[in-house]
């Protein structure tokens, strides 16, 4: 424990108080423990820490006192010792007063005194000692210890007393004067209250006279010393003390000092303010004085109560101030003290003071007044007549806290029985009048509870309190007083808000006449001739019972008392109103806490004075009652809805008397005193009339037409008056209650009343009088009363008019009315809805409608009406009202009264046609409302065809199946409204579904009690609606899908699906979500039952290029991808005559396509054989660019197959159709790009090669479908990276003129990537070699060749297929194909050279042919075979032998003297591959060909064209190791040295005589040989040829130059000597010197 409270101890206190306030609370928890440890662990800690702070050592002596206070049971004598010393010592630390400490520590001491009050008592009494210093709160606590305990401490109070007269002399500090001074009253009060118990007391021996020395000394001190410093504080203190002790003073002592001590006191008062410590004093010493008979206190009375009446009149005004309520109380002691022994000069002076016009001194006297009057009534009773004359003064006073005052006086005069004298009646028509004061707008008593001792009392408070005082008065017993005075004031109109209160009492006191058995009449008319007859009385409380504005008490207070009168009314009247009348009060009792219809109160008092009349039938007595109704409408001329009640009761009499001049001249009388701009005195006359003309029809109608020709010829306005404002116009106004009387006409349906007086003379009056006419003109009617009194009249004609009440009636102006109400609602503002014109003119219309004939042209009049309401915006609950003369409630009743008014409407226009068609009429008019992008006007509209689908449902009443009918539009659209974001609207959208349902099973001839249980699921649909986040609105459209697709018939579905693709684009997002959604649904469920897919398709396709949201959209591709699965055959041609590039739809329809792969496959296949018919149907290329726009026939295929294929879903499917696609592709692009070579490009040209050709580029859109159809045929689109992309071979296939090296890449590509693939691709481009068109077999061809150029073709045996279709392309007609097969051809084997051997037979021949074919005509292709061939060659194994080698050789012969520099190069470069065979070396004849051609090669050496030079250089060294000749060898091989540059006859002549010397024998033939040249056509070849001869000739063998060649040779070299080229003439003269010999 002691551990837990140093715990607790070290806590550092806060500035709030919070944690003091825990510290405490723990501290009293643990002293319910154990109380006397906590409390000495204290005193412990607050002894040890001398210096603790003061905040805290305060909180822990208040912890300690509370502790004390509520566990002293468990505090021991030696424990409360303890505390008692250590408070003492706290309290005695400082002298400071202020010391909250000390204060705490005196709380302390004095709590543990309450129990052990001796050691207390004898603690402090060891601290007051008269050698002492005075401690304050040692004083103090002194007192309080005296107050607590009198029966210990008054027995020895006399010491205490004795020190502290001693001490007095000596104190100075305010502060301790005041000190002192408490615990003398203290003192004094102790010792009485002692004396006065003395019984009881322990010590009886004690009294009075034991302490009047030391209260005389004290007294002198007080008054004498202390007083007369002025010390406010001080003085105050004393003049209260001295009060207290004058008890304790001797009697003479008193009796000489009352004429100084009475001015003393009264000099403390304030002017202007009040002292309540003063007035206690005061009290004391009067107290004493009167007590004891004093005769001094005559001489002071005229001061004491002017005095007395000044500081009264003070405190009223300060009556809110609770230390000024205690003051007033003490003063009216005073005066209640003075009164039995002064009450003349008393009364008279306060009469006196009430002729005052100072109201402050006028309230202070009347509340002492009504105080003596209460409280000591038989000393005031002799002066009654004088105080009752003295109260006619103030009736008249303007202040209504005077008003208030004397009221109540006037309560307590009536208790005393004052009223019963002259001048009672006049107190109470007082209070009537206060009474009758107007009461405040939106008055409500219970929100201002009233005092009259407010500051502030408003003319309502007054009226209430005095409202009060009357009923306080009824139940007094002055009821001679009361009964009969107070019917004088029913009749009088200033009274008029007094009859209420009036009737109450008058009841009450009626009821206390009949409990002492009272059984006559209660009214003596004669003797009471100031009171009203029968009819003034009748009239007026009829007429206040009518006032329900006024409140309904007053109404049943009126009803109540005419109850009770009845006899005195007329002797028939009680036969009505005995039966009636409780009815009437047993509804306003029901009604009491709702809102009730004036005119349905009104329309019962009226039915109850119609019995009543019936009963009377006096004309005479009626006649009066006229004239008493006809003064209550002069008299209370201002008073619209009580005139207007009086203007249906004249209705109401007339019709009962038969007399037609009175009634006419009371009509006259009812329509000239009517305001017309009053809308309650206007519909009372016209009531009023119609009442009357049930009698007096003809009367009537003639009256009103001669009162409107009247009224307009004296009331006309100005044409700039009626053009401006239309409001202040009395002749409108007229014109308004003119045919508001008509309409009652007509509403009380006369005998006299035909359907062809309805037409011809009253709605021809009706609209005379609305249509406002200025010189011919039409006005428009902008006044408010006009057009309401229109709608009223046409409603009221329509209602009279019904087929139930005129079953033959054929309204003939039903249109007519139509249009005027139609215009009326179209000119009220669609921004804010202020007045009833809407409501009413759609009543009108619904009236109308009921009506024949049947209106035919409603969609005006209905969109008219729709547009009219659902425009108007939302009334927010926390709206700024803007509008005064309407508040935001009474808006809102009237904006739902105008919604219920237009959905009777609708409901009647469908009850006009309950047909399939009649409902749809009904929604069409409501779906643009339905879509509506306000919240507000949807949740309307949505609501309101849910009621009439409710209705329909309930009135169709269908047994048999309805032939032709179509819900799907109407379904539709509530599909839409199921996702919307009000969720008000999503709930009803599933209620109108579940009602369409119904309404459908009930067309289908089902009975109306079978439930569907797929219908029903709706229901549980529902709860999904609440969330309005993606998922719940997902699975709630999905199942209204399920729903829909079980429930919607076939030959419904088209429709609905038509409207949810509208829906698609609908103007909130959530719903074109729940379209898609649904659709998906429907054509997933019922698509394949669908006959007409292509127009859905297209319908959908439609609505989706204006969506712009992506979910959406996949949800409506996915319908048609649906759609298209389930009717392949159907869709396929359907998507393809989209316009090329399709859009994003048609394009994501096609991928979409890719999901099955049955119709993935179906649909790719489908296409494929549609491109292979686009490529195979004319010899004329389908993309030509001589047209100006591409057909979208070809262009769709291929777009739709590059949409399938290049995506990533098409792996699958690509797979399966791998080979078919690629070269169906293949050819298409061929055919899109038109493959060609340039037309010179088989011209051999040195300067220019293939790559430099001009190469025009390919825009075509089908090339680019085809080209990425490729790229993902071979991975491209994945990421991977292949030949075609790195060389740039998708570039170079779609140029026309290099489109075949893009196959070449290509082909190289697909041996490489799709292996696999390449057996089927080859089978099926193999027919594609014999097409009629060029450019297709031209990528065949390319293609092909390529592949026999890669391994994987011989791994596929695949060589003699592309072998044997290359070798037949070589007969193609096209040069370009023979080429590229040529070229083809040349990589034979190149990758496994086995292979060679096996095709060369067939491949040298088929070269040589192209070869000498071309050679003169196509050089190039003769080239490329020369290329080919020397491949071969390159892939024969060097060991090969056979023949044909030899003949190749042969024919290669002729080709070294071509034109062409190329050919001769590739003859050359071929003859070198040959040199690669050395086991030919074995053969003679090849050998042979080898010596022959040495000399052509070596005169070739010397030629212009660089290639062919190089090509010869390499051949002889080639040849070198043929020959014989080591010497040879190694000369011929020196051309292989690049860096030396050739010096041709120095070689020439070298060679010449190496051959000489090494091989003599082939001299002679070389010079033969060189012959052949000299006929060259080449400069070159001449002069080199006759330069070799001369040098051979020269080295020639020793017998040479003698033969017959040797001859034959001189004349073949003379002959160049007259060769056209002088260089070749040159070379031969040269030549000839050489031949010196010769």
């Amino acid at each position: 424990m002691e551990a837990l409270l140093n715990s607790i101890m070290e806590v550092p206190l806060d500035e709030s108080g919070l944690v003091s306030r825990t510290v405490s609370a723990s501290l009293q928890e643990l002293g319910h423990v154990d109380a006397e440890g906590v409390l000495m662990f204290c005193r412990k800690y607050v002894i040890h820490h001398r210096r603790l702070p003061l905040v805290q050592r305060t909180a822990l002596l208040k912890a300690m006192a509370q502790l004390v206070r509520e566990n002293i049971d468990d505090v021991g004598r030696g424990a409360a010792k303890k505390l008692i010393t250590l408070a003492s010592i706290e309290m005695t630390k400082t002298k400071d007063v202020s010391d909250e400490h000390q204060e705490v520590a005196s709380q302390l001491l004095l709590s543990v005194g309450h129990w052990f009050t001796k050691e207390a008592f004898d603690e402090l009494l060891s601290m007051f000692q008269p050698k002492m210093s005075p401690f304050f709160f040692v004083v103090l606590a002194l007192a309080n210890l005296c107050k607590e305990h009198v029966h210990f401490v008054v027995p020895l109070l006399k010491p205490v007393l004795h020190t502290v007269l001693m001490m007095l002399p000596t104190v100075t500090d305010e502060k301790t004067k005041w000190v002192f001074c408490f615990a003398l009253g203290i003192f004094s009060e102790s010792i009485l209250a002692y004396l006065f118990d003395i019984e009881e007391a322990p010590d009886p021996t004690v009294k009075k006279n034991l302490f009047f020395q030391e209260f005389s000394e004290a007294y002198d001190i007080l008054f004498n010393v202390w007083l007369p410093f002025n010390e406010r504080n001080v003085s105050t203190a004393v003049i209260e003390t001295l009060g207290q002790i004058t008890h304790l003073i001797p009697f003479d002592k008193l009796e000489n000092e009352l004429p100084r001590l009475i001015p003393a006191i009264l000099s403390m008062y304030q002017e202007t303010a009040s002292d309540f410590c003063v007035t206690q004093g005061l009290y004391g010493v009067l107290h004493t004085a009167v007590e004891r008979n004093s005769e001094e206190l005559l001489l002071q009375v005229d001061s004491l109560l002017i005095n007395l009446h000044n500081q009264i009149c003070i405190v009223v005004e300060q009556s809110a101030d609770p230390y000024s309520q205690k003051q007033q109380k003490e003063i009216l002691c005073c005066f209640k003290l003075l009164t039995p022994s002064f009450t003349f000069q008393i009364v008279d002076f306060l009469l006196l003071k009430l002729e005052s016009t100072n109201n402050q001194i006028r309230l202070g006297t009347l509340m002492v007044l009504d105080h003596l009057i209460n409280m000591v009534p038989l000393y005031v009773a002799n002066q009654k007549n004088q105080i009752l004359a003295s109260m006619k003064l103030l009736v008249l006073a303007n202040d209504n806290r005077v008003k208030g005052k004397l009221g109540q006086v006037i309560y307590t005069m009536a208790r005393h029985n004052y009223l019963h004298l002259e001048g009672g009646k006049d107190m109470v028509e007082f209070v009537i009048r206060q009474c009758s004061l107007p009461p405040a707008e939106n008055e409500n008593p219970l929100e201002h509870p009233f005092s009259i001792t407010d500051d502030v009392i408003t003319d309502c408070d007054l009226r209430r309190w005095c409202e009060e005082l009357m009923k306080l008065l009824t139940a007094l017993p002055i009821e001679n007083v009361l009964w009969p005075f107070l019917f004088e004031f029913i009749i009088p109109v200033r009274c008029t808000n007094a009859l209420a209160t009036v009737c109450n009492s008058l009841v009450a006191l009626a009821m206390k006449k009949l409990e002492a058995g009272l059984t006559e009449s209660f009214l003596n008319y004669k003797e009471n001739p100031n009171i009203p007859g029968p009819h003034a009385l009748l009239t007026q409380l009829l007429t206040m019972a009518s006032s329900l504005h006024e409140g309904k008490s007053r109404c049943a207070s009126a009803v109540v008392l005419l109850q009770v009168l009845g006899t005195d009314i007329h002797p028939a009247a009680p036969q009505a109103w005995e039966k009636e009348f409780p009815t009437l009060l047993d509804y306003l009792q029901e009604n009491s806490k709702k809102s009730m219809l004036q005119s349905q109160w009104e329309e019962k008092l009226i039915n109850v004075l119609f019995q009543t009349l019936e009963l009377i039938m006096d004309e005479d007595w009626l006649s009066q009652l006229v004239k008493e109704l006809i003064n209550y409408l002069h008299s209370h001329y201002n008073f619209p809805q009580e005139k207007g009640f009086v203007y249906k009761c004249l209705g109401a009499v007339l019709q009962m008397i038969q007399s037609e001049e009175v009634v006419k001249r009371n009509l006259q009388e009812m329509l000239q005193t009517v305001r017309h701009n009053e809308a309650l005195e206007k519909d009372g006359l016209a009531i009023g009339i119609g009442y009357c003309a049930v009698t007096h029809l003809d009367m009537v109608l003639n009256l009103l037409k001669e009162f409107a020709k009247l009224n307009i010829f004296k009331k006309t306005a100005s044409y700039f008056q009626i053009i401006k404002d239309q409001e202040d116009i009395e002749i409108i106004k007229v014109k308004s209650t003119l045919i508001s009387c008509y309409g009652h006409i007509i509403s009380c349906s006369p005998k006299d009343l035909t359907p062809s007086r309805i037409d011809n003379e009253i709605v021809e009056n009706v609209l005379n009088h609305y249509n406002i006419k200025i010189l011919g003109m039409k006005i428009e009617v902008r006044d408010l009363t006009l057009k309401l009194s229109l709608i009223k009249t046409v409603t009221q004609l329509a209602l009279t008019s019904q087929p139930d009440k005129m079953p033959s009636y054929n309204f003939r102006r039903k249109g007519e009315l139509l249009g005027y109400m139609q215009e009326l609602i179209k000119a009220e503002p669609i921004e804010v809805l202020l007045t009833p014109v809407r409501k009413y003119a759609i009543n009108a219309c619904t009236a109308l409608l009921k009506l024949q004939p049947q209106f035919g042209e409603s969609k005006q009049l209905v969109q008219t009406c729709l547009s009219s309401v659902f425009n108007l915006p939302r009334l927010e609950s926390d709206a700024v009202d803007e509008h005064p003369n309407l508040s935001l409630a009474d808006r809102q009743a009237l904006f739902n009264e105008t919604v219920t008014s237009l959905l009777d409407f609708l409901k009647q226009l469908l009850l006009c046609d309950l047909s399939p068609a009649g409902l749809h009429s009904a929604f069409t008019n409501l779906e643009t409302w339905i879509q509506c992008k306000k919240d507000y006007a949807r949740e309307m509209a949505i609501e309101t065809t849910l009621q009439l689908l409710v209705f329909y449902l309930e009135h169709i009443g269908t047994k048999e199946k309805v032939q032709s009918h179509n819900l799907g539009v109407l379904i539709g659209h509530m599909v839409l409204r199921c996702t919307d974001p009000s969720r008000v609207v999503r709930e009803m959208a599933i209620e109108c579904l579940y009602i369409l349902l119904y309404i459908q099973i009930r067309f289908e001839g089902l009975p109306v009690d079978q439930k569907d249980t797929e219908v029903e699921h709706l229901k549980a649909i529902k709860d999904g609606l609440h969330q309005g986040n993606c998922q719940p609105m997902f699975q709630v459209c999905t199942d209204v899908g399920k729903v829909l697709s079980k429930c919607m018939p076939r030959e419904q579905l088209l429709s609905l699906l038509f409207t949810l693709f509208l829906g698609l684009t609908d103007s909130q997002s959530n719903g074109s979500f729940a379209a898609s959604i649904v659709t998906n649904v429907l054509v997933t469920k019922r698509g394949a039952g669908l006959t007409d897919a292509p127009m859905v398709i297209k319908a959908l396709h439609k609505e989706l290029k204006s969506i712009s949201q992506p979910h959406i959209i996949r949800m409506g591709v996915r319908s048609i991808s649906n759609l298209a699965a389930q009717h392949v055959p159907l869709i396929l041609p359907c998507l393809l005559w989209y316009p090329v590039p399709f859009d994003d739809h048609i394009r994501d329809v096609w991928r979409s396509l890719l999901k099955t792969n049955l119709v993935a496959v179906h649909s790719i296949k489908y296409l494929l054989d549609n491109l292979k018919l686009l490529y195979e149907s004319s010899k004329e290329s389908l993309f030509s660019d001589e047209t100006n726009s591409e057909p979208h026939q070809p262009q769709a295929v291929i777009c739709a197959l590059h949409q399938m294929i290049c995506n990533q879903d098409s792996n699958a499917v690509v797979e399966i159709l791998y080979s078919q696609i690629f070269s169906t592709v293949l050819i298409h692009l061929s055919s899109s790009v038109q493959a060609r070579l340039p037309q010179d490009f088989f011209r051999i040209q040195a300067d220019k090669t293939s790559s430099d050709l001009p190469q025009k580029p390919c825009h075509s859109t089908a090339c680019h479908y085809s080209i990425e159809i490729l790229q993902a045929l071979l991975g491209e689109g994945t990421g991977a990276v292949t030949d075609m992309t790195e060389k740039g071979g998708w570039d170079l296939i779609k140029q026309a003129e290099v489109h075949h090296e893009g196959v070449t890449l290509l082909a190289s590509t697909m041996a490489k990537v799709a292996a696999s693939h390449l057996i089927n691709i080859i089978e099926l481009l193999t027919p594609v070699l014999s097409n009629i068109h060029e450019c297709q077999r031209i990528t065949a061809t390319a293609y092909f060749g390529e592949l026999l150029n890669h391994l994987v073709v011989c791994e596929l045996t695949l060589t003699d297929t592309l072998v044997g279709s290359l070798l037949r392309c070589l007969i193609d007609d096209s040069p370009v194909v023979q080429w590229l097969a040529v070229k083809g051809l040349g990589h034979t084997g190149s990758r496994a050279l086995h292979k060679t051997e096996k095709y060369v037979a067939k491949l040298l021949p088929a070269m040589v042919s192209i070869m000498d074919q071309n050679c003169k005509v196509n050089a190039l292709l003769t080239i490329e075979a020369m290329t080919s061939v020397s491949k071969i060659l390159d892939n024969l194994h060097q060991d090969y032998t056979d023949a044909i080698l030899i003949e190749l050789a042969m024919a290669l012969q002729a080709f070294f003297e071509n034109r062409q520099e190329r050919v001769r190069a590739a003859a050359v470069g071929v003859v070198g591959n040959l040199l690669r065979f050395g086991s030919m070396q074995r053969n003679p004849v090849y050998l042979e060909y080898i010596y022959t051609a040495l000399t052509s090669l070596l005169l070739h050496l010397n030629e212009k064209n660089e290639e062919v030079r190089r090509a010869c250089k390499h051949v002889l060294t080639l040849a070198g190791p043929w020959l014989p000749s080591e010497r040879m060898c190694k000369h011929l091989q020196e051309l292989a040295l690049e860096n030396t540059e050739l010096d041709y006859e120095s070689y020439l002549e070298a060679t010449a005589q190496l051959m000489a010397e090494e091989l003599p024998s082939r001299v002679v033939q070389c010079i033969k040989s060189c012959t052949t040249f000299f006929k060259s056509g080449q400069t070159e070849m001449r002069e080199n040829a006759v330069t070799f001869a001369s040098f051979l000739m020269h080295h020639a063998p020793a017998g040479y130059p003698q033969s017959l060649g040797a001859n034959q040779m001189c004349k073949e070299v003379l002959t160049l000597l007259s060769d056209h080229v002088q260089s070749v003439r040159i070379k031969a003269m040269a030549a000839i010197q050489r031949l010196y010999m010769y």
